[in-house]
């Protein structure tokens, strides 16, 4: 039973990037604050909207985490 969950976050993923607008990580990012996120250099970053002139807030395909992020370290994902 074990196993079939291994495989489960790759399918939670795929699933969370069909929502919201997608985005791609230009740069490594380490958060600054406890509500921002980290990501690294090709993430993805899913589920993103607009919350002030130069931030996003998404969620790390990656990692799952969800936080903000700098709008100038990613570009929109086609």
């Amino acid at each position: 039973m074990q196993a079939s969950h291994h495989g489960q976050p790759q399918q939670h993923q795929t699933r969370a990037m069909n929502n919201g607008v997608c985005y791609r990580a230009l740069y490594d990012y380490e958060a600054q604050d406890m509500d921002e996120v980290s990501f690294m250099d090709g993430d993805f970053i899913v589920d993103c909207t607009p919350i002030d002139e130069g931030w996003l807030t998404g969620t790390v395909q990656r990692t799952g985490l969800r936080g903000m992020l700098p709008a100038n370290y990613v570009s929109l994902a086609n």
